[in-house]
This record gives structure tokens, sequence and C-alpha cells, in this order.
């Protein structure tokens, strides 16, 4: 009897082990894949076409810039394109949070600028104070900084490193997760050997621990949106900003029913391998006593 309470607060003990280490193994992966990821932040920018918003910006405030000079929105003609930005501003954010050099292509569209300026100064006789080539190269100037300005994520950097020392610990937590799970498991394993519904109770206690810790989280953001009342402007940053959060919270929500729906599969194969065990002990003890009447008659 002793052994037997023994046995069962040793396996409620490593069943409360498991949540927890079930709990962390969810959250880490949910923050890995839904968060901190490259991948993450470039499915945001694309899926609400971020770069889209940027060039339309971008072009309004080249036209204002260049008007003062007399100069119309055609000398960008062949110069600039929403493709390009979107290359470009890819590039530039993964050299940011890599901690790599971005390679821009900024002299190509200077001159393909610069070449644009001249023809319609040319065309439309336009005359300058001073020397032309210094007048194109500091509008030039000008805007090669807006779009460079434009193309950058805020923070891109610093979230690079945040990422990066992330991914660096990520591993050796997640193997020593992982090992102490097994571990645990085969402490429940070892201590009902013979009846195997108690052994996938027990899982179900630690997944379904598992389960409400990684899924509190993405519900309760669910429920109050809260992220959607953040004050971030422009509005293409703001619309970035909240598909990037909620396409982590919908990866935690994936994890999180994963892992309900592996304690609910743990409960129904221990209530139906108790079922079994009580069914084929009654059916046991009913034909001994069938025996035993035989016998006597």
């Amino acid at each position: 009897m002793k052994k037997s309470e023994g046995s069962a607060v040793l396996c409620m003990f490593a069943s409360l082990l498991l949540s927890i280490f079930v709990s962390v193994l969810a959250i880490m992966l949910s923050v890995k894949l839904g968060f901190a990821s490259n991948n993450s932040l470039m499915n945001a920018l694309d899926e609400v076409g971020y770069y889209d918003m940027v060039y339309d910006d971008f072009m309004t405030k080249c036209e204002s810039i260049i008007i003062p000079d007399g100069l119309s929105k055609e000398v960008f003609d062949g110069v600039f394109s929403v493709e390009q930005m979107r290359s470009d501003g890819n590039a530039y954010l993964d050299a940011q949070l890599n901690s790599t050099v971005f390679n821009s292509k900024f002299d190509v569209y200077e001159q393909k600028f610069s070449a644009n300026i001249k023809d319609y100064a040319q065309k439309h006789q336009l005359k300058v104070d001073g020397d032309m080539d210094a007048i194109i190269a500091d509008i030039s100037d000008d805007i090669m900084d807006y779009y460079l300005e434009m193309i950058r994520i805020p923070y891109a950097s610093t979230i690079g490193s945040i990422f990066r020392m992330i991914s660096g610990y990520f591993i050796y937590v997640f193997v020593a997760m992982i090992i102490f799970t097994v571990i645990t498991i085969w402490i429940i394993y070892k201590q009902n050997p013979y009846k195997k519904n108690r052994i996938f109770r027990y899982l179900a206690y630690g997944t379904m621990s598992g389960a409400i810790s990684t899924l509190i989280p993405p519900l309760y953001c669910i429920i109050t949106r809260f992220y959607t009342k953040l004050q971030i402007y422009p509005e293409y940053m703001y619309k970035f900003i909240v598909r990037y959060i909620e396409n982590g919270i919908s990866i935690m929500m994936v994890v999180g029913v994963i892992l309900l729906i592996t304690a609910l599969t743990c409960i129904a194969l221990s209530s139906y391998l108790k079922y079994k065990y009580v069914h084929t002990k009654h059916h046991h003890h009913h034909h001994y006593h069938s025996d035993e009447e035989a016998a006597e008659a």
C-alpha cells in the first residue's frame, strides 16, 4: 500500500515537472517561430503591402522636394519602382538583422536620376543659378537620403541583436527541456508498468497544463486587442506592427491547440484503457466463478 502511495506521489510530482517542461518548450517554440525570426518580420511586411504604401509616400514627398526647382515628377521615370523598393527594403532589413553590409544600387539610381534631370532641364530650357551639375548632385543626394530613410525599419539592428541572442540560447534550453521531458515520461512509465491508463492520465495532466499556459497569453491578446490601440505613425508602420503581433499570436495559438488535442487524446486513451482493463478483469473474474460452479456441480 505504501509503495503504491509513494508511486502515486512520484507520478504526480513527475507530471507537475512535465507540465513545466512542456510549457517552457511550447512558449519557447511559439516565440521563436512567431516573433523572434527574420521570416516573421518579412512575412508581416509582405502581407500588409508595406512597401506599396511606403513607395506612394516616398513619391509624394519626392515631388514636393523637386517642385521648388521647377522640376516635375517625370524626372523619376525609370528611376524608382515598388518592386525595386521592396527588394532594397528586404535586403537592407536582412543586412540590419544579420549585422552584415547592405550592398545598395544607389549609384545606379543617382546616375539615371541625374540624367533625367539634365534631359528635363534641356527640354524645358530651365535656367539655374550656379553650376548645373552641383545643383543636380544636391537634389540627387536629398532624394537618395530620403529613399534610404524610407526603406529603413526603425530599430532593426537592435531587433536583430535580440533575435541572435535568443537563437544562441534557444538550442541549448530547447534540447535540455526535451531531455527533461523524456526523463519525466520515462519515470511515469516505469512507475506504471501494468496500468497503462495511468501513464496516459499523467501525460494528460502535463500536456493540458502546457496547453493552458500557452493558450492564455494569445487568448488575452485576441480578447483585449490591446495592440491595435498603439499610437504608431505612419499608417504603414502601424499596419506592419499589428500584423507582426497577430502572426505571432496565431503561431502561439496553433502550438497551444496542438497541445490541447494531445492532452484530450491522452485522456481518451486513458479512459479507453481503463475501460478495457476493468472489462477484462470483470470477464476473467466471471469466468473463474463459472468454472468453480461447474466443478461443484
